[in-house]
């Protein structure tokens, strides 16, 4: 069985008008940032256990939830955090 690897997920919006302009699209932002830019709109997700967040989200349920509202998004986004260091990054975002 073939499955898609984890990305660590501080949280999700499944619908969004402005984070693609001109479409519908569910976001998914990472957990985690190597990255300490005093202007972060997402300091929780940088350093979780500082900033006292919430538990990861489950991927798999993210996904569930994902596949369930297809015919309504344009895409995904995938944010943070910073999404590149995951080294699991590429497979889940593929066609």
């Amino acid at each position: 069985m073939n499955r898609t690897p984890v990305l660590p997920l501080g949280g999700f919006l499944p619908q969004s008008l402005v984070d693609w302009p001109g479409h519908i699209a569910a976001v998914m932002y990472t957990s985690g940032c190597n990255f300490r830019c005093p202007y972060c709109h997402n300091p929780e997700l940088v350093l979780p256990d500082e900033f006292g967040s919430t538990p990861l989200l489950s991927f798999d349920e993210v996904l569930a939830r994902i596949t369930r509202n297809r015919n309504l998004l344009g895409g995904v986004v995938v944010t943070g955090g910073e999404p590149t260091i995951h080294q699991s990054l590429p497979e889940p975002c593929a066609p």
